[in-house]
């Protein structure tokens, strides 16, 4: 409800247009065309509607804003070495992929449910989609998001993280903004992540590299 509000109020009297576009078309060529895309969909919408003359000169004005006047771009451009074009799939921000997966409004009593269904998503997004294919050709990148959401073990280890949050903090949104709060929450967790591996042999079994493990951990 509240971030509806601030959705509402953000938007205003305004009107965009959501791009519908290919996945494949996004994939094969990059994020510059999905900014293309929207010129084409908003022009060919006027030609069609208004019994216009075809082509982008007769639309230029909306052609132009929808290239760069009001443009909101869910990525950020990635580092230039491997840029190809802005509002890449990699560059998304963390918390605009939280807002997208709306887990939170699917389990709003459940911290934990909302928080794993997150990383399975992002896994998959940028462990295998990205990271895996475009950058590194898909070669092992499957055993780290796996890891991450085809088994209880993040699960233990996140659940074992809101325990500590309520005894020690004071409860789920009630802890100090402050990077201490965080050092004392993350090393907490993450000990006790490290202790779990030892302790079970066969949850090292199950998470067999030391990447592996190491990516679980950062994920809580």
């Amino acid at each position: 409800a509240k971030q509806a509000a601030q959705l509402k109020a953000a938007v205003g009297k305004s009107m965009w247009q959501a791009v519908h576009i290919p996945t494949t078309v996004s994939r094969t060529c990059d994020g510059g065309t999905t900014s293309r895309w929207s010129a084409m969909q908003i022009g060919m919408s006027f030609i069609g509607a208004y019994k216009m003359c075809a082509g982008e000169a007769a639309v230029a004005d909306l052609a132009f804003a929808a290239k760069h006047a009001g443009v909101i771009q869910m990525a950020d451009i990635l580092p230039a070495r491997r840029a190809r074009g802005p509002n890449e799939p990699g560059g998304i921000k963390f918390g605009h992929f939280c807002d997208m997966v709306q887990s939170d409004r699917k389990y709003p009593n459940d911290p934990v449910r909302s928080s794993l269904e997150i990383v399975a998503a992002g896994t998959m997004l940028f462990d295998q989609i990205w990271l895996g294919s475009y950058m590194s050709g898909g070669v092992g990148f499957t055993q780290y998001a796996t890891a991450a959401y085809t088994d209880n073990i993040l699960d233990d280890f996140t659940q074992y993280g809101v325990d500590y949050i309520k005894k020690h903090h004071g409860g789920i949104g009630k802890a100090k903004a402050t990077q201490e709060v965080v050092n004392d929450i993350a090393t907490e967790v993450n000990l006790y992540g490290m202790e779990q591996y030892e302790e079970f042999p066969t949850a090292l079994e199950s998470h067999f590299g030391g990447s592996q493990r190491a990516s679980v951990l950062a994920a809580v």
